[in-house]
């Protein structure tokens, strides 16, 4: 089976698991891209450090592809990989609290709660934004990425001179980009 940078990004994620479950290894490798970022959040937003993220991140990609042939309903992936990656950051810091050689503990809102539905919402939301972003054109992806998350702000001149546009146009570029961005988030079902 031929695999290209395009082609992954039509691939559901039924589609990827049942490649993964026939033995092709690159299926795994997209599949494990796809939420990469989504996992690796987790344990930040517990409040862990990178080592401990590090730690849950692997162990999560570890229990998938050892159940992944277990897994009941496989439209579910997100929410069965987001379930496991806060059972772990729950287990692990209820853990950690408890031995008492471990003095520096940093506290978080959830290290005493069960894993809250807000959290899975939110997660799944930004999920939605990354999934919708990865599939704009790649001129679209650096407009965004620039104006939304680059810090500080680059500015529109430096914005307009890495794409090679005038920086009168990055207004309407801007908008096109985020009309598109919107269009996909709908259709992937994004709710406010």
């Amino acid at each position: 089976m031929q695999y290209g940078v395009r082609a992954v990004r039509d691939r559901t994620d039924a589609e990827l698991i049942q490649e993964c479950l026939d033995g092709h290894s690159e299926a795994w490798d997209f599949l494990v891209h796809r939420y990469s970022r989504l996992i690796y959040s987790i344990p930040f937003k517990w409040g862990l450090q990178r080592e401990d993220a590090k730690e849950i991140y692997q162990s999560v990609w570890l229990d998938c592809f050892q159940e992944l042939h277990s897994l009941r309903d496989i439209n579910r992936l997100q929410a069965w990989l987001v379930r496991i990656a806060i059972r772990k950051c729950y287990r692990f810091s209820t853990n950690k609290r408890s031995r008492p050689e471990d003095v520096e503990i940093v506290e978080t809102d959830h290290a005493s709660e069960d894993p809250s539905e807000g959290l899975i919402a939110r997660l799944d939301r930004e999920q939605l934004i990354r999934m919708s972003i990865a599939k704009l054109t790649e001129r679209c992806q650096q407009v965004i990425k620039a104006l939304f998350f680059e810090d500080p702000f680059p500015g529109y001149a430096t914005i307009a001179a890495r794409l090679g546009l005038s920086s009168n146009s990055i207004g309407f570029t801007r908008d096109r980009c985020l009309e598109r961005l919107g269009k996909l988030l709908e259709e992937l079902g994004y709710e406010h």
